[in-house]
């Protein structure tokens, strides 16, 4: 009787130390920050033959509703020949350790607090029900371009969907957001428009200390750092 209380005992302390390692809290510092725009960090990197943003807009990873780390990524091509442009262009370690992007699989089954995702970027749902008509919101996140990019505003379909999923409930919403704007595979054309989307993180995959930002186009590697802290 009392080897099974004392199994017992062990099982419970094991679920309070995996329910308290899932809900670690971290506040997200940015270093380096080249400009902010309404509220958003973004980091700026020049090479001869590439250039790289990346924007941060939340504060916090993890907590009890479990926010991924999300980074929007844009590439521009400076070289003379197309490039492709896609995940495994990018690379983030912690520890010397490398840490998997949340596939698109687990993005639409996991439970992750998009929400806040989606606030700091300003991705703002409307109230429902929505009208009929087309709203100017934008539902895709598309990067600042202030001072780095200079191009024409094109409609992309993927706005057009966004707007046909408002009418889902909150968080089917919410998830989709994200999905519409996850980095997908781009061919960067010479010299053309900058490309790029989010890619997500598990919060449960990180610790407190650095994270290292690496994003390779045409063979060169931009760095870039953040900072997690309890």
């Amino acid at each position: 009787m009392r080897a099974a209380l004392w199994l017992l005992y062990g099982f419970v302390l094991i679920g309070i130390v995996v329910l308290w390692s899932g809900c670690a809290s971290y506040t997200l510092e940015v270093k380096n920050v080249s400009l902010y725009n309404e509220g958003v960090k973004i980091l700026d990197s020049t090479q001869p033959k590439s250039k790289v943003r990346i924007e941060v807009g939340q504060g916090k990873v993890g907590g009890s509703s479990g926010i991924p780390l999300a980074i929007f990524i844009l590439a521009q091509n400076l070289a003379n020949q197309p490039t492709i442009f896609d995940k495994t262009n990018v690379r983030i370690y912690q520890n010397n350790q490398e840490i998997p992007a949340l596939s698109e699989g687990e993005l639409k089954t996991d439970s992750y607090d998009f929400g806040s995702v989606i606030e700091s970027y300003h991705l703002y749902l409307p109230p429902a029900p929505m009208p009929d008509v087309p709203v100017g919101i934008p539902f895709v996140y598309r990067g600042y371009m202030g001072g780095f990019y200079v191009y024409d505003y094109v409609i992309i379909s993927a706005r057009e969907r966004m707007q046909q999923q408002m009418r889902l409930d909150e968080n089917r919403a919410k998830r989709a957001i994200i999905l519409a704007s996850v980095l997908q595979k781009n061919t960067l054309e010479p010299k053309g428009i900058p490309k790029g989307g989010f890619m997500l993180y598990a919060p449960s995959g990180f610790k407190e200390g650095l994270i290292q930002v690496s994003v390779n186009v045409n063979g060169e590697i931009h760095s870039f750092e953040l900072e997690l802290k309890k």
